[in-house]
């Protein structure tokens, strides 16, 4: 392997790793809110309704901390 496709592969990972950091931290953020503000932040009309998007956040949050708690 040539040191050119190597150093994409390592530049590659690591972008992965940066974008996973990322998501990580917008996921921490979004769960330091309430469901209510939380709904407010997501909510676009045309979209989900209100009700809705509270139903997804909670089964979102507790499918995480079943993640984190079999890690």
């Amino acid at each position: 392997m040539s040191a050119e496709p190597l150093d994409a592969h390592r530049a590659r990972k690591q972008a992965i790793r940066n974008a996973a950091r990322i998501w990580r931290a917008g996921c921490d953020d979004m769960d330091r809110l309430t469901v209510a503000a939380a709904v407010e932040a997501c909510y676009s009309p045309g979209g989900p309704d209100r009700a809705e998007l509270a139903r997804l956040i909670r089964v979102d949050r507790a499918r995480r901390a079943e993640h984190r708690a079999a890690a």
